[in-house]
């Protein structure tokens, strides 16, 4: 034993020795994290990494969902507050972890507030919900979903539309095709092409919506509009999924900003539902989502739901806080709170709109250049400008900072600040069309500069 011990002292000496005379002061250092290769930053966080890094005192910044309050930070609903003590206060609540579909009080509020209580879907047993982290999270669960499980393959979304939704798809698998809904030339919903779109795309097809406040353009359909792409979504055999992210701040009314996805459930269809409740409840640190999903027939609601909770189960997915699926279901199921969040939102909906008409008089008040009436058709806590990135780098100068979508946060607007802003967009407008103009000048003459 003794001599298997010398020999083995002796060859880690050896070994040892061997390896500090092998590197020198000029070989390379072993460095395995130097491999990783740097994120690339997404439009929001270049934006908002600029305007970190501007030391202007006068800097806006108008990227983000927030709805601020006149000191800049996140408004705070009382209902919110209210319902977090209450929940707090409860020494009832369970602290056993969550099923794998979330909790159950939650997703039965969830889903009334959508198609309310006396909604046939619900009486006839034909809804399923989904607690989730996000509604981000919840339309990744469906996408996942639609692919492996009912093998869907093909999906249209709107153009243009939140570079999240084409992200999501294609990891799930699908083929990614567009429908056409802002026209850019005259800066309005463009329902023609949408409808032409949707009439040829491939029967079977899942379709994406927004249901209010469409990503980016914040542009609505009219009820006969909607009734309409219901006659060929059914006529084409499509699958819809509908994404609320601000119902309640669209129009003032949660019943009113989920009506499209009433009438389609009330129509029959098979649905898929993702919605948020971040901005209309003022969850920003304490993220929740939600999926529903509208079974025509309800002898199937067993076998979906057992996929959803093995898919859950596979992915080892872990439903949004237990805590904030609490407070949105009290203040749901508790008619005063209901009432307070109500009211809040239309107080909030009804100061965005005047921020709204207040940019969209000023830059007309300027004469500024372009088409900026049709910001007054617009709902919910975004405005969009249709600037393009040398316009919108032209702002970043005056240390003004909007996405490179040009979709402006409304709720970051204030009366102290929208004439500057609108002032400067003024001056971008009118200095990008001098610079066209010379550009076109410049075109039309080519000799000129060889002229004496």
């Amino acid at each position: 034993m003794s001599a298997i011990c010398a020999l083995t002292h002796s060859v880690l000496q050896h070994g040892i020795y061997k390896s500090s005379t092998r590197y020198t002061s000029t070989t390379a250092k072993f460095v395995p994290f130097a491999r990783v290769e740097r994120v690339k930053p997404t439009d929001a966080n270049s934006a908002e990494s600029a305007f970190n890094l501007d030391s202007n005192p006068h800097k806006l910044n108008l990227c983000g969902d927030f709805y601020r309050n006149p000191d800049g930070k996140p408004y705070v609903f009382q209902a919110v507050r209210k319902a977090k003590v209450s929940v707090v206060c409860d020494d009832t609540l369970s602290h056993e972890p969550q099923l794998p579909l979330g909790n159950p009080e939650f997703n039965r509020a969830a889903n009334e507030l959508i198609l309310n209580k006396a909604a046939p879907a619900l009486t006839q047993n034909r809804v399923l919900g989904i607690q989730t982290r996000s509604s981000l999270d919840a339309l990744r669960l469906a996408a996942q979903f639609l692919r492996d499980k009912m093998r869907c393959s093909v999906c249209l979304l709107a153009r243009p539309c939140s570079e999240q939704y084409e992200r999501i798809f294609k990891r799930a698998g699908f083929i990614c095709n567009t429908y056409q809904y802002y026209n850019e030339d005259k800066c309005e919903l463009n329902i023609y092409g949408l409808v032409a779109d949707l009439m040829t795309a491939p029967e079977g097809a899942v379709v994406l919506m927004d249901a209010c406040a469409q990503n980016p353009t914040s542009l609505n359909l009219t009820i006969d509009e909607w009734k309409l792409i219901a006659h060929i979504v059914k006529c084409k055999r499509m699958i819809p999924i509908f994404h609320l992210e601000f119902h309640g701040l669209a129009s003032g009314d949660p019943t009113q900003d989920t009506w499209p996805v009433r009438y389609f459930a009330d129509s029959g269809f098979d649905l898929l539902c993702v919605q948020s409740f971040v901005q209309n409840f003022g969850l920003y640190d304490d993220t929740l989502g939600h999926l529903m999903v509208v079974i025509s027939n309800s002898t199937q609601l067993e076998t979906v739901r057992d996929q959803f909770e093995a898919t859950l189960v596979e992915n080892n997915a872990e439903c949004s806080s237990v805590f904030a699926s609490r407070v949105v279901a009290k203040i749901l199921n508790n008619v005063t709170l209901r009432n307070d969040w109500s009211q809040a939102l239309k107080e909030i909906h009804q100061s965005m709109r005047q921020m709204r008409l207040a940019l969209s008089n000023k830059l007309a008040i300027l004469k500024t250049p372009g088409n900026w009436g049709q910001m007054k058709d617009q709902q919910g806590p975004h405005l969009y400008t249709n600037l393009k990135l040398p316009q919108l780098n032209q702002l970043r100068r005056r240390h003004i900072y909007v996405p490179n979508s040009g979709r402006i946060n409304v709720g970051a607007l204030k009366p102290n600040n929208v004439d500057y802003v609108a002032g400067a967009i003024n001056d971008v407008m009118i200095s990008t069309k001098a610079d066209t103009a010379k550009d076109k000048d410049s075109n039309s003459n080519p000799l000129k500069c060889m002229q004496p």
